[in-house]
């Protein structure tokens, strides 16, 4: 299966019909199907949510400790191959992990990368692990792959995703049973009564199926109708609080679906709060976000990317770093007290600190010296000005 259609194809719970929809047993007839996507949307929302909030973060690469964008840089923000974006292809990357709890990325000899769809992995004690029967994008590379030879990213040792899928499974009936009784509650009923008279004509028998399975079907199946009888026949609806659709009916279904969201959010590390737009302590939980389900993804591939692409190197300056500090929106204002501080410090200089707010750099070289207070000085330092100068 393409990753790449994820959007469609994300996950795989059970028995489906012909339009991708779970199948599950109505209760009405006990041969229909009703379409139950609870878990579905409360898996892919999260994901979607983590991984999108992940695949805005910025790839920075160093060479001998100083920040350079050159090829490394480039392949990671803006083209990893010909055929993607940096955001789309990081956005897949992320989706996946989280998905199916692992990912395997391959690179080519001239340097792009590429997102496998699928592989097998043979795992070793002593040796390097092998990859085989990779694809991507639907073709299936010749020959098997060493653990050198690519980038393999792994969350934990249980797929959080299957784990969910089972405890969601105990919603399914549960579900069934509040869309059953909700249709049961909206539905039309009523009696009909029959004549002693009508019940002697001889084709009573088949008078009878008729109304039932013809007239009576299309009566209730259309919104507004008129349905002919035979004489000696009386249609009398039923009309009580059972014909009405009740909140209640309404709120069971809604409970289950929170608690399909707040189940998948546990999983995830994410505040059920952002999944449902609420905007109360929206500050606390973006920064739960951030620290809890988006930070340890982003350093297992950050450091899985610095092992295999530079090695021991790293050691003289040479790594990537996945900087979170753009995810947020930030108003310039709100925060220019801070940034003054922040520059007066000597923790950024104007160049850097620009960056921080979404501005462009400023050409010049004072823009990228630091500065700081005389506040700041060492207790030790030589005294420069005032009387004794």
């Amino acid at each position: 299966m393409r990753f790449t259609d994820f959007l469609t194809d994300l996950l795989d719970f059970g028995e489906r019909d012909k339009d991708g929809n779970i199948v599950v047993k109505s209760g009405l007839t006990g041969s229909a199907t009703s379409r139950l996507n609870i878990e579905e949307i409360a898996l892919f929302s999260v994901i979607d949510l983590v991984a999108s909030t992940a695949a805005m973060c910025e790839w920075r690469t160093y060479q001998a400790g100083v920040y350079t964008q050159a090829e490394d840089w480039y392949r990671w923000n803006v083209e990893p191959n010909q055929n993607e974006n940096a955001f789309h292809f990081r956005r897949l990357l992320f989706a996946r992990l989280l998905r199916f709890n692992e990912a395997l990325v391959i690179q080519r000899a001239d340097g792009s990368v590429y997102l496998a769809d699928s592989f097998g992995r043979d795992v070793y004690a002593f040796r390097p692990n092998r990859y085989t029967g990779i694809t991507c994008n639907g073709l299936t590379l010749h020959g098997d792959r060493q653990e050198e030879e690519v980038f393999y990213f792994r969350l934990a040792n249980q797929d959080a995703a299957g784990l969910l899928h089972r405890i969601n499974g105990l919603y399914a009936d549960a579900m069934a049973e509040a869309l059953d009784k909700y249709k049961h509650s909206g539905g039309r009923s009523g009696v009909l009564k029959i004549s002693g008279n009508a019940t002697k004509n001889k084709n009573y028998e088949d008078d009878v199926a008729k109304i039932m399975q013809t007239r009576f079907k299309a009566f209730f199946e259309n919104k507004n109708a008129v349905i002919p009888l035979f004489d000696g026949y009386e249609y009398v609806p039923h009309d009580g609080p059972a014909s009405q659709k009740i909140n209640g009916e309404v709120g069971d279904m809604e409970s289950l679906m929170r608690q399909a969201q707040d189940r998948a959010c546990n999983v995830f590390h994410c505040p059920p709060c952002l999944l449902r737009g609420d905007v109360t302590n929206q500050d606390e939980a973006v920064q739960n976000l951030l620290t809890f389900g988006v930070k340890h993804v982003v350093l297992t591939v950050e450091t899985e990317v610095n092992r295999k692409q530079y090695g021991r190197h790293i050691l003289e300056g040479w790594r990537t770093r996945i900087d979170m500090t753009h995810i947020r929106v930030v108003d310039i204002f709100d925060v220019a007290v801070k940034l003054d501080k922040l520059i007066q410090d000597a923790m950024v200089n104007t160049n850097e600190g620009r960056g921080l707010v979404g501005l462009d750099p400023i050409l010049a070289e004072w823009a990228n010296t630091y500065h700081r207070t005389k506040n700041m000085e060492a207790v030790n330092a030589p005294l420069k000005g005032g009387e004794n100068t």
